[in-house]
């Protein structure tokens, strides 16, 4: 048995997503491929009707990241067990990074982050989406320009197929609303905006989200005149795709650090011994979350090189 137990292997994890899509009589799209030619898989999930809004939950952008694939695999089983059946069209994308995670579970989940976390080109996926011009680089975690480093943001804005592939389903599918998943913060952060009638919207988001959580209530963790641009998927949706859009950090600090206080490994860090707890917890809030986004209008449109 894998010292990464009760996780996936990646051979169970697109076995498993086939599964689901099976179980619902979904479509399994392939999207694009990784640098290394691992399939980009998303569950279509469409319900009755043919006018209905998209919305999205993706996860594992990050290679050790597991918890959240396991997590969108989740909210897709609620619809097939009926214990959400929401008016839009669901699409899932369980492991955005796929070669990240081969790479994290061929480690047994050992080494550095900017081992781990990235995609075989040694980019930080979730810093190579566009970023306006003037956007502070300097500010720890905003994305570095040096080869080698956890969150190198690759040599231009999405140059890494993986990013470039999931801009061109985005653009096409234009959808209503996306959660994209990560840890181990136990917050959710919105796309950074600058007006006011976002951000209320943003907070109101946000407060459904912790809502309908079932035992832990994750905070919002964003500031309308602070925020920085780092180059982010969910900035990206809102002020490209008007898609309302959060990062979800699922397991928060407090009981990675009361399971581990020092981590066997990166990857024990990153996620709980007991991911159902977590799940449990955290589906509900999904639910809840994407109900109020779909009673907003979708974000306003901006003109072109702003945000």
């Amino acid at each position: 048995m894998s010292g990464l137990a009760p996780y996936l292997s990646p051979e169970a994890l697109a076995s498993r997503t086939e599964s689901v899509a099976a179980r619902l009589g979904a479509e399994l799209v392939v999207y694009g491929d990784s640098v290394q030619g691992r399939p980009l898989r998303a569950i279509r999930i469409r319900g009755p009707g043919s006018s209905r809004p998209r919305i999205l939950c993706s996860a594992n952008i990050h290679g050790p990241e597991f918890i959240g694939g396991l997590t969108a695999l989740a909210l897709a089983e609620s619809v097939a067990r009926g214990d959400w059946q929401p008016q839009a069209e669901l699409w899932v994308i369980p492991c955005l990074n796929p070669d990240g995670y081969v790479q994290t579970w061929a480690r047994g989940g050992e080494g550095p982050l900017s081992t781990l976390r990235t995609n075989a080109n040694g980019v930080d996926l979730n810093r190579n989406f566009p970023r306006p011009a003037d956007s502070p680089s300097w500010l720890p975690g905003a994305g570095s320009t040096r080869p080698g480093d956890a969150t190198y943001r690759g040599a231009h804005p999405l140059s890494e197929p993986e990013t470039a592939q999931l801009d061109a389903l985005l653009a096409q599918q234009k959808f209503s609303a996306s959660a994209n998943l990560h840890s181990f913060m136990g917050t959710v952060i919105p796309a950074s905006v600058r007006d006011r009638a976002s951000f209320s919207a943003y907070k109101g988001l946000a407060s459904a989200l912790a809502a309908g959580q079932r035992h832990t209530r994750y905070r919002r963790l964003s500031a309308r005149v602070l925020d920085v641009y780092t180059g982010e998927q969910e900035d990206h949706q809102h002020h490209v795709h008007r898609t309302w859009a959060v990062c979800v950090e699922s397991f928060p600090l407090w009981a990675s650090y009361r399971q581990h206080r020092r981590a066997p490994s990166t990857f024990w860090r990153f996620n709980p011994r007991d991911p159902q707890h977590w799940i449990d917890n955290d589906v509900p809030g999904l639910h809840a979350y994407f109900e109020h986004a779909l009673a907003l209008d979708r974000p306003p449109a901006r003109s072109p090189g702003r945000r």
